[in-house]
């Protein structure tokens, strides 16, 4: 229940329990010994003065005559003398005379003082009292027998002070004693005059600990929320202090402060970044205008189905188809090193050095070592590069070279298991003088036969678990595609590809050109 609360109620539970077990210890240890100590000098001053009422009894007793002592106790004479000797103990110990009986252990009563208390016989709780005042005078030698009313500050006692023809009398006394009666309310006052000091001194404490301790925390509470809401704030009124208060509150100003200053910082690069990202995107979007411009309008004097997805804006894939005089098309795809921008730049380098050469040689790898050449120059020190695939269809065979790119499949119509078109070669623009020479390859067609050229994008997408798509995967889907056309044989691909990858987002840029040769 107690971690429910507020830090100051919990406080204040606990300050004001520990007040509270100081004022009982205070009372326990002080004062119920000062009421022990006052009872036991009210009974020292009431055993001596009941000896002395004892005495004086004995002296009343020498002077009557033996035969006259039993009807002189009914005398008013006797009277006035015992209410005299019982009297004095108001001046001995302060303790006040309420009644008194004269009675015999036969329970006869010879006398009652006052008037009004006059009665015929004790009560059976009185005369059991009266029994046992006589069994211990005589098996203990006891002078009296007498027991407290401590509710009510009264005090009986029984006092055998002679034997008259066989039985024996007492004097059963009744006092109040207002002295203790006196010293236990001053003492009440005392006691409670000294809890409320303590109860003072304890809130006055408690104030200090509150302006000390407890203010501090709640104003750190209340700031933390502040600034938990994204608002600058500042604790007043600690500056001067050097305990670990002060330095834990001039910590949270300088950290608010410090927070305030970071936000302004990250909201003029925010701005800064903000601008920057619009003209980036203003950018990029010319960019991409421009790269599209470059891809083919022309039309392809075969069928053709072609899927292109760049991952950005901007794309490092490029492909491009050529028509010649003879009649055949030439059909390039190319997959530029990284990604965005400048792959992007890397690309339009080569359409443009592509778009020289393919009209000055009819053999791919001829056109594939001057357009190495040509970038080299500008690329052999960037470590940009890129593969490139590049085949001439003319009406009954193609002619092709490979430059490091993923070999593409070609599809006979005749049912033949698909081939895939492999060449020397070297990536485009990494050396001016490549390890090997650029090599062409002829194969002979038949009408109706496909040619699958994609990129890297479809061999190397992943799926969730971070598994390849694979070249195999792709010559398993293309060997089904004998009779289908070209557009169904990229969809085919494409929405196997698809599940493949399901929700594995894309990690490159993608194109797929199928040509109906």
């Amino acid at each position: 229940m107690l971690r429910n609360l507020p830090l100051t109620a919990r406080l204040s539970l606990i300050f004001f329990a520990f007040t509270m077990v100081n004022i009982v210890l205070f009372w326990l240890a002080t004062g119920s010994n000062q009421m022990r100590l006052l009872a036991e000098n009210a009974s020292l001053k009431m055993h001596r003065t009941i000896l002395n009422f004892g005495q004086d009894l004995q002296t009343m007793v020498k002077s009557t005559p033996l035969k006259q002592r039993a009807e002189f106790y009914r005398t008013p004479a006797a009277s006035g003398l015992m209410t005299e000797i019982l009297q004095t103990g108001k001046d001995r110990s302060g303790a006040t005379l309420t009644e008194y009986d004269v009675v015999s252990s036969t329970n006869q009563i010879y006398l009652s003082w006052p008037k009004a208390a006059e009665r015929a016989e004790l009560s059976a709780a009185e005369m059991q009292n009266v029994i046992k005042t006589l069994r211990l005078r005589e098996f203990n030698n006891e002078p009296f027998y007498s027991f407290p009313d401590v509710l009510n500050y009264r005090l009986t006692v029984y006092i055998p002070f002679v034997s008259d023809r066989g039985q024996d009398l007492l004097v059963r006394a009744v006092f109040t004693l207002e002295s203790m009666r006196s010293e236990l309310g001053r003492l009440m006052r005392v006691g409670i005059s000294i809890v409320l000091i303590l109860l003072l001194i304890q809130v006055a404490l408690g104030v200090l600990l509150y302006r000390l301790i407890v203010r501090p925390i709640k104003d750190l509470e209340a700031a933390s929320k502040t600034t938990g809401k994204g608002e600058y704030y500042q604790i007043e009124g600690y500056g001067t202090r050097t305990d670990e208060i002060g330095t834990l509150i001039g910590t949270f100003n300088k950290m608010s402060t410090d927070i305030r200053d970071q936000k302004e910082t990250i909201r003029k690069n925010f701005d800064e970044i903000r601008i920057r990202d619009e003209q980036m995107q203003h950018e990029l979007m010319i960019a991409q205008h421009i790269q599209k411009s470059i891809f083919p309008h022309a039309d392809s004097p075969h069928t053709t189905a072609i899927e292109f997805r760049p991952l950005f804006a901007v794309s490092g894939d490029f492909y491009d188809v050529y028509r010649f005089a003879d009649g055949s098309a030439g059909y390039l795809v190319c997959d530029a090193s990284g990604h965005g921008v400048p792959a992007a730049l890397l690309t339009m380098m080569a359409k443009s050095a592509f778009a020289n050469f393919v009209h000055l040689h009819a053999d791919p790898a001829k056109v594939m070592h001057q357009v190495n050449e040509s970038l080299a120059a500008s690329l052999e020190m960037t470590g940009q590069y890129l593969t490139a695939f590049y085949a001439r269809v003319y009406g009954d065979r193609i002619e092709y070279c490979n430059a490091t790119h993923p070999e593409p499949v070609l599809l006979m119509k005749g049912g033949e298991e698909p081939r895939r078109l492999k060449s020397n070669g070297f990536y485009i623009g990494m050396l001016a003088e490549p390890p090997f020479a650029f090599e062409s390859v002829t194969l002979a067609t038949e009408r109706g036969s496909k040619l699958f050229i994609f990129t890297d994008g479809i061999t190397e997408a992943r799926n969730p678990a971070g598994e390849l798509y694979g070249t195999q995967r792709v010559a398993d889907i293309i060997r089904r595609q004998t009779e289908s056309g070209a557009a169904a044989a990229r969809d085919a691909l494409i929405q196997d590809l698809a599940a493949f990858c399901a929700t594995a987002p894309a990690e490159d840029d993608l194109t797929l050109i199928v040509i109906e040769v």
